[in-house]
């Protein structure tokens, strides 16, 4: 059985309250702002749509902006509940959380980190347009 903190069992519940009364049927957009204004009345710092560029280092080190990705929801580091930034990847899918959602993290992990950015976790929820309920995955930078 996973062992949650605080802050991610209130993520979580936030969530399945978001679910439960949206239900099925949305886009990712609409439960991201739904659970940013839910997350948002706990006193959380919280960016929705935080970019985050992808920088490539040419041979003679010259940084280059290629693009700028889009962290659903970024959490910023608090003292409530005595944790770090938090990526927060929103799906809503019919399909399981995969490799490819996972992979998304792990790159958001490594660009933040050229920003001297530390992230205590990512999670990734996905509201299943599959069946009536909420899945997440806890990752950590160090996986």
């Amino acid at each position: 059985m996973e062992v949650l903190t605080k802050l991610q069992s209130l993520i979580l519940s936030s969530s399945n309250r978001v679910f439960k009364q949206l239900g099925r049927g949305y886009p990712e957009t609409i439960y991201q702002k739904a659970l940013f204004y839910e997350l948002n009345q706990h006193n959380l710092n919280i960016d929705i749509e935080r970019n985050l560029n992808v920088v490539y280092t040419d041979t003679n080190g010259n940084n280059h902006i290629l693009t700028s990705n889009r962290i659903d929801l970024f959490i910023h580091s608090n003292n409530i509940y005595n944790e770090g930034n938090i990526i927060l990847e929103l799906k809503a899918t019919k399909k399981n959380i995969d490799d490819l959602e996972i992979i998304q993290i792990k790159k958001y992990f490594n660009e933040i980190k050229k920003e001297n950015i530390d992230i205590s976790y990512g999670m990734i929820i996905n509201f299943s347009q599959a069946k009536e309920e909420i899945t997440h995955l806890l990752l950590y930078p160090h996986m």
